[in-house]
């Protein structure tokens, strides 16, 4: 019992490797978690129900569930070869086709809950009116753009 609680606990280990691995080398990941924090931030600013929270937090798990599978599928692939070969190529633009449909679908359901004129005034009412977090949005852009195309 003992050594399987390890092994399970184990797991989660290897598990936040490979989420750690991902963060430091792909820049589409750090986009994708990126994209997430500014959804999430803006989210605050909806009346969204548990329905739509679960619906947005499942999508953002998808696109991100799919970018380390398309990271796995990359990295076994060209452990497996060095050379060109067609069904490497294959495997490789498949699972990046995984990854746009995920991230298509997400800009779908985006559009669907996001999109409100009336909150988009809300928004820019309240950030008139508080200049310091358009400071803070600002420096927080700034920091987004790093971490994207620098990592960590």
């Amino acid at each position: 019992m003992k050594d399987n609680l390890h092994k399970f606990f184990k797991g989660f280990r290897y598990a936040a490797q490979g989420i750690a691995y991902a963060v430091k080398t792909q820049i589409n990941f750090r986009f994708h978690l990126t994209a997430a924090f500014w959804v999430l931030l803006l989210s605050q600013f909806y009346g969204f129900s548990k329905a739509e929270y679960g619906l947005l937090f499942l999508t953002i798990g998808s696109v991100l569930a799919s970018e380390l599978v398309n990271t796995a599928v990359e990295k076994a692939v060209d452990l497996s070869t060095d050379k060109e070969h067609p069904l490497a190529k294959a495997a490789k633009d498949t699972a990046a086709g995984a990854v746009l449909v995920s991230a298509a679908a997400a800009v779908c359901v985006g559009v669907k809950l996001f999109l409100n004129a009336a909150v988009f005034k809300e928004i820019a009412v309240f950030m008139a009116a508080q200049p310091v977090f358009i400071a803070i949005a600002a420096v927080l852009a700034a920091v987004s753009l790093i971490f994207v195309f620098k990592g960590i």
